[in-house]
């Protein structure tokens, strides 16, 4: 799948790293333009290229992992999602880590509204950035809850992570599901693994 990351801070750069690991191609973008990452050009696999963020935004599956105060000017750069898939995995606090009240929406339904006729889908949020690769020490899979209001999207999200070692667990629509992923939500910073027991 073609897949745009707007945002290389931390969170964009292991997930840009995690699904170059599949038969993925993946455009990874930065406010400050292409030129501003090319001298990491060694920190990612080949089916990692650089481009715009106007670009990653046109992609069929895109990743929205800037800050949470400037994701909703960010994706109203496009008028039309024309029903791509678009990952939200902000957590809404404020550059010095102050939580923002979203109230009566969540924060995903918030990133929502900025992108019309997008189908989105909220995950990754709740994990530590250093186990959002999905390997584990160990057997087992990188338990990755997810939420969202279309269902194709949610399938299709699904099986485009399970070959990268997570297990997806479907925790329903963005108001129920994302509620208790976001800031305060109860699942936020958690880590589990899935082990395959033999009854």
């Amino acid at each position: 799948m073609k897949i745009g990351i707007v945002g290389s801070g931390t969170v964009g750069t292991i997930l840009a790293q995690t699904f170059s690991r599949g038969d993925n191609q993946i455009l990874l973008s930065h406010a400050s333009g292409v030129a501003s990452l090319l001298n990491r050009r060694a920190e990612f696999a080949e089916n990692v290229s650089f481009d715009e963020v106007t670009a990653a935004l046109q992609q069929p599956l895109v990743i929205v992992a800037v800050p949470f105060e400037v994701a909703p000017a960010v994706m109203h750069q496009v008028a039309d999602y024309q029903q791509r898939i678009v990952v939200d995995v902000t957590n809404q606090f404020t550059a010095d880590f102050q939580k923002i009240d979203t109230r009566p929406l969540t924060g995903s339904e918030v990133i929502a509204a900025a992108a019309p006729n997008a189908r989105v889908i909220k995950a990754f949020n709740t994990l530590p950035h250093e186990l959002m690769t999905g390997k584990v020490d160990g057997p087992g899979r990188r338990v990755l809850f997810y939420a969202g209001d279309n269902r194709e999207a949610k399938k299709i999200f699904a099986a485009l992570v399970k070959p990268l070692n997570f297990r997806p667990v479907n925790l329903g629509k963005l108001r129920h599901g994302g509620s208790v992923m976001q800031v305060g939500g109860g699942l936020g910073h958690t880590a589990f693994v899935q082990l395959d027991e033999k009854y």
